[in-house]
């Protein structure tokens, strides 16, 4: 059952307050900030769910233990929308009861923290913004990726916290600068991977509307990373663009600069001059390609990013490739989910981010639409990755029906060393995260069978390869859900389950899970 009452507070002057779950001092700080007069909605909830799994732990077959487990999950909304102050973070704790003895491979409680926050500390001057998670995440590419939150199999909780203030000054029609600093931090409850925390210093300089035939551009930035296992790092990166106006809807683009990497590796240092070439055509407010074709240090280097908006769909398809660290996807949000894809939809009706929002949270609430997360697995490793991602997304709503498709592939390559990854991985495997590469595709649905109830299903597989050692991983999800709105603030859900995929490394064991959920929520 889902509790929900909202209560409006304005902000002090100054003041000193806790999120739940401890986010960064940093972060609480911008929200409670001088002269921002914020109008902050605060809404606690708790959900009470009751679900019977047949395999809890998600272990192989013959292991496999059926329960009965309760779940209570106390939460909190806080949500601001003024021109000082954007904000959105939610905290929830959910505690598990099983029936019987709880089993290896289960959990007591879980906990989720979402904060984002943006300020406007001084008028084009200063800003401030910042994030914070904390959750459950699948963090190897082997093993069950299921978020059902009472099994941790192949599963740690991660935390993360980002707090960066920004200088930004336009000067005329002429260019505009920006300076920035960022702190940022990565956690995790396994202790074979490496804590981490960096300091990034970045500037920016961007020419203006005078430059209407040929603009430019310059970014430099320096990365330094202090990982409690893989020592010190340090990532610079500068370019210069340049882009040529053809007509008011095409325009070609070149860039040139220089990368350097310097972790714990064979030589101890990785870098070189890069370049690319391409072109941006925007036929359309709904319409843009952003491709390009270059050279970087590890050889080609490809970016396409396509988007395509009418009244009913969406289509997006990117590709691209960077040298990339666990910590960094981690600190990243993911590219496509069931939220990105309906955001865009929305935005023709709700131009303003915080309202467009909140009203396609309101709309996965009533119709209970299944979560879609189009991006692989974020492997947990301490190495430095070449990464290359392809992912496509296509979002449809009609008056009683939405779906959306997602698919991605990616391939990681490893660059530094396997020794900073010796406790992670099994003795006998020590090259199992060395070349991997994953294929994966997710479908969801919901249909309006009256004003007051939904049908929703959706199905995912996913593919994993080790291309060093020749293992292979298969996963794949069912399930099908019935959404009531009883009354105004009493819904209900009942959901079927189904999962399957290879349960363990060594000797490709299999699991099978199947479960039944039904839950009450009620809401102000």
């Amino acid at each position: 059952m889902t509790i929900t009452m909202a209560k409006r507070v304005r902000a002090p002057a100054m003041g000193a307050t806790t999120l739940p779950m401890a986010a960064p001092a940093a972060l609480l700080a911008m929200l409670w900030a001088p002269h921002a007069g914020a109008e902050i909605k605060v809404t606690p909830a708790v959900d009470l769910r009751a679900t019977y799994s047949d395999n809890v732990s998600l272990t192989s077959d013959e292991l496999a233990r059926g329960q009965f487990v309760t779940e209570l999950s106390p939460s909190v909304a806080i949500v601001s929308n003024t021109p000082r102050l954007k904000l959105h973070a939610r905290a929830a704790v959910h505690m598990y009861a099983y029936s019987g003895e709880r089993v290896s491979g289960t959990n007591s409680s879980s906990r989720d923290l979402s904060a984002d926050a943006r300020a406007n500390l001084i008028d084009e001057l200063l800003y401030f913004d910042g994030n914070a998670t904390i959750g459950q995440r699948s963090v190897s590419a082997f093993g069950p990726q299921s978020g059902n939150g009472y099994s941790d199999a192949k599963r740690d909780e991660v935390r993360t916290w980002r707090a960066s203030p920004y200088l930004r000054r336009r000067f005329g029609n002429l260019a505009s600068a920006e300076a920035r600093y960022t702190r940022d931090s990565v956690q995790t409850s396994n202790a074979a991977f490496g804590n981490s925390t960096s300091n990034t210093a970045a500037v920016t300089l961007a020419s203006g509307p005078t430059f209407r035939t040929v603009g430019w551009g310059f970014q430099a930035s320096r990365q330094e990373i202090d990982d409690s296992l893989r020592g010190d790092s340090r990532v610079d990166t500068s370019a210069l663009n340049l882009r040529l106006r053809v007509t008011n809807e095409f325009s070609l683009k070149a860039s040139g600069g220089y990368d350097r990497y310097d972790y714990d590796g064979e030589g101890g240092e990785t870098a070189g001059s890069s370049r690319s070439v391409g072109f941006i055509w925007t036929p359309s407010l709904r319409t843009s390609i952003d491709a390009s074709i270059g050279k970087r240090f590890y050889g080609d280097s490809y970016s396409l990013s396509a988007l395509h908006r009418s009244r009913n769909t969406t289509w997006n398809i990117t590709y691209n490739d960077a040298v990339t660290t666990a910590r960094e996807q981690f600190l990243l949000p993911a590219p496509i989910t069931t939220f990105s894809i309906l955001e865009r939809l929305f935005i023709a009706t709700y131009p303003d981010p915080v309202e467009r929002r909140l009203a396609v949270e309101a709309y996965m609430r009533a119709t209970g639409v299944p979560i879609v997360q189009g991006q692989a697995t974020n492997v947990l490793t301490n190495r430095f990755l070449l990464q290359k991602t392809l992912q496509a997304s296509v979002g449809l709503i009609g008056s009683r029906s939405s779906a959306i498709l997602s698919f991605n592939a990616t391939e990681r390559t490893a660059l530094s060393p396997q020794r900073a990854d010796s406790a992670l991985l099994p003795p006998s495997l020590p090259s199992l995260n060395d070349d991997l590469r994953t294929v994966g595709a997710t479908l969801a649905a919901t249909y309006r069978l009256s004003p007051r109830s939904n049908v929703n299903a959706s199905l995912g597989k996913t593919r994993t390869e080790s291309l060093t050692t020749g293992f292979t991983g298969d996963q794949s999800l069912m399930s099908l859900a019935l959404t009531r709105q009883f009354q105004r603030s009493i819904r209900g859900i009942v959901e079927v389950r189904h999962q399957r995929g290879t349960a363990a490394i060594p000797g490709g064991n299999e699991y099978r899970e199947n479960s039944i959920s039904a839950s009450l929520s009620y809401q102000l």
